[in-house]
């Protein structure tokens, strides 16, 4: 039994899942953007059968929590999941078959309604635990961007991508691979649009491209299907947040919260469909934080290699793959000095750390520095010539400038009329939810596209007032909130001891708080200032995506999550409507996200 359980931990773990999901999709949609209608027809139905079959099926087996739950409840409770499951089936059938225009959306939308469904049934019944929300959430953000990549091609909503018949930007760099047996460039990387990257994504990303085209794909659609591995990546990092989001002690709401917001925030839902290096960066640089929380709650020789790794993976993606290491480098530091007796293993494995983590992150740039001369930190930057260029705003006009004539909640990206965003910080707001593109320009779209941008603004406006509250607490320490707290609960002594059950795991740890909080602001401070210093020594309207600082979408998770921890730990009054607003305003901002990526793809902006 032991040995079968073992096996079933295996093949239901979520990666492997994860994996076999984006197989199942490209077995379903083998030629990408280019027949996607085709197959929603015929292939449709039997994706969502499965896929919402397995997902009943796992979720039912798991034993309930709630003991009192009746045989007879659960006689019923399978009677009503065989009737939903019918529902939906008989929903596909009618809706695939007869509608003629969007089927993709429409498939999207009922396997979203059917993953709902499984939800409310399970609370219903008594059986719905964070962990089982959870599961629900992510299979709904991978239903979400597997839609969203492919009714995008490898030439819409891109970066510095190009039709493959050309010999610069991100598709030529994959296919220099393809073509020349996986040899690095021979010449200066500068000289070629997007080469001075370093070529792990690159690597990957010909290789998967190679093997399609073993087996006869065309160039263009074997690059169109590089969004599955950029699809992997994103589903991946939803994962390895929720990772985080458990080592830091997050249960309950500030657990589903927290996840809801990164499973259905649209910047890793557009990433998803973006065939540059950005994704894999993000997914190695949150790999990067999990095993650096890890490694300080316990400091093996295994976490900190792990760490290493991921740290140097990172670099070899993208550059800024390094925005990491200060962060990490002050919980080695804090480490180092509460350490009296084995600073001796803690040299080892810092020792360890450079051994992996230097050659993996510094050797691309030491190659390009010793064979054709690059300078560290080149690349191949734009002209001041280039229409994109606003370095002639000032400093105050970046910060604080409105552009009155030209209100909108896209960003300003006009070639003809030559007017870009030049305010920093709404191109910040504005490219976290649509990236550079326009998405809608009347009717029902641009309405929740409106709605999701205030939403958005009052969600991060809330993160930071919960980020300013957790460094407050931090800074005043814990050791006390047991005995603060027992005059606001007004209960009796058993109700208070049961309070000082649910808090053990907190209360012993105030200084471990404290290095999270610690950890996390150095990091945030971090990805911000190289966001300000690189908008301003690069002062072109694309050097203000969001998308250089998406790990910033995790503290902001974090903080509202602490809040709601302590609210959920505490249930007082006040703290109950705190946990009702927090939870309402990421209700609506996930539910405006998920309706303006289906429609976006239904009703696109001509």
């Amino acid at each position: 039994m032991h040995e079968r359980e073992k096996w079933e931990r295996c093949l239901l773990h979520p990666y492997l899942l994860l994996i076999l999901g984006c197989l199942l999709l490209y077995i379903l949609f083998p030629q990408g953007n280019t027949n996607n209608v085709l197959d929603a027809r015929t292939n449709g139905c039997l994706a969502a059968l499965l896929v919402s079959g397995c997902i009943c099926l796992y979720l039912w087996r798991q034993p309930a929590k709630k003991k009192q739950v009746t045989e007879n409840l659960h006689f019923d409770s399978i009677q009503v999941l065989i009737c939903i499951c019918i529902a939906v089936c008989a929903g596909c059938l009618f809706f695939i078959y007869c509608s003629s225009q969007y089927q993709l959306e429409m498939l999207a939308l009922l396997v979203l309604l059917t993953l709902a469904g499984i939800g409310i049934w399970l609370q219903i019944s008594h059986r719905l635990t964070a962990r089982r929300a959870c599961m629900l959430l992510g299979a709904a953000a991978l239903v979400l961007r597997a839609v969203y990549i492919l009714y995008t091609s490898y030439l819409t909503r891109q970066h510095d991508v190009y039709p493959v018949n050309q010999s610069l930007g991100h598709q030529a760099y994959i296919l220099y691979f393809v073509n020349h047996n996986f040899a690095l460039p021979d010449f200066d990387p500068t000289s070629v649009w997007e080469f001075y990257h370093p070529p792990l994504h690159y690597f990957l990303s010909a290789l998967w491209v190679k093997l399609q085209m073993l087996f006869g794909t065309d160039t263009a659609v074997a690059i169109e299907n590089v969004q599955f591995l950029t699809l992997f990546y994103s589903c991946a990092a939803v994962l390895v947040c929720y990772r985080i989001l458990r080592a830091l002690h997050f249960d309950g709401s500030a657990l589903t919260a927290c996840f809801a917001i990164l499973c259905f925030h649209p910047s890793l839902i557009l990433l998803a469909g973006s065939i540059n290096n950005d994704m894999l960066c993000i997914l190695l640089s949150l790999a990067a934080i999990l095993y650096a929380i890890r490694w300080y709650q316990n400091p093996t020789l295994k976490n900190i290699l792990l760490l290493a790794a991921c740290i140097g993976l990172a670099m070899m993606s993208k550059s800024s793959g390094v925005l990491v290491a200060p962060a990490v480098a002050v919980v080695f530091l804090i480490k180092l000095l509460k350490t009296k007796t084995e600073r001796k293993a803690l040299w080892q494995q810092f020792g360890a750390f450079l051994a992996v983590c230097a050659p993996l992150g510094l050797w691309w740039t030491v190659y390009c520095k010793l064979r054709f001369g690059v300078p560290v930190g080149a690349l191949t930057a734009l002209t001041p010539d280039n229409p994109q260029y606003i370095g002639g705003f000032s400093i105050s006009q970046r910060f604080f400038g409105i552009d009155w004539q030209h209100l909108s909640v896209f960003e300003n990206w006009d070639w003809q009329n030559h007017v870009f965003e030049y305010n920093l910080l709404f191109a910040m707001l504005k490219t976290s939810l649509f990236d550079e593109a326009k998405l809608f320009t009347e009717g029902a779209g641009l309405f929740c596209a409106q709605t999701l941008f205030w939403s958005n603004l009052l969600l991060m406006a809330a993160s930071l007032v919960c980020m300013a509250v957790t460094v407050v607490f931090a800074v005043r320490g814990s050791e006390t909130t047991l005995l603060r707290q027992k005059k606001y609960l007004h209960r009796n002594d058993e109700e208070f001891l049961s309070y000082t059950v649910r808090m053990e795991p907190y209360k012993l740890e105030p200084r471990k708080t404290r290095i999270m909080v610690l950890f996390f602001a150095v990091l945030y401070i971090t990805f911000l200032g190289f966001y300000v210093w690189f908008c301003f020594s690069q002062p072109y309207a694309c050097t203000q995506s969001f998308r250089y600082i998406i790990p910033t979408v995790l503290i902001g998770a974090a903080g509202v999550g602490s809040v709601l921890e302590r609210t959920r730990l505490v249930p007082t009054r006040g703290r109950k409507i705190i946990t009702w607003a927090l939870s309402l305003l990421c209700t609506v901002f996930c539910f405006f996200s998920t309706v303006v990526y289906l429609l976006a793809g239904a009703f696109p902006a001509q």
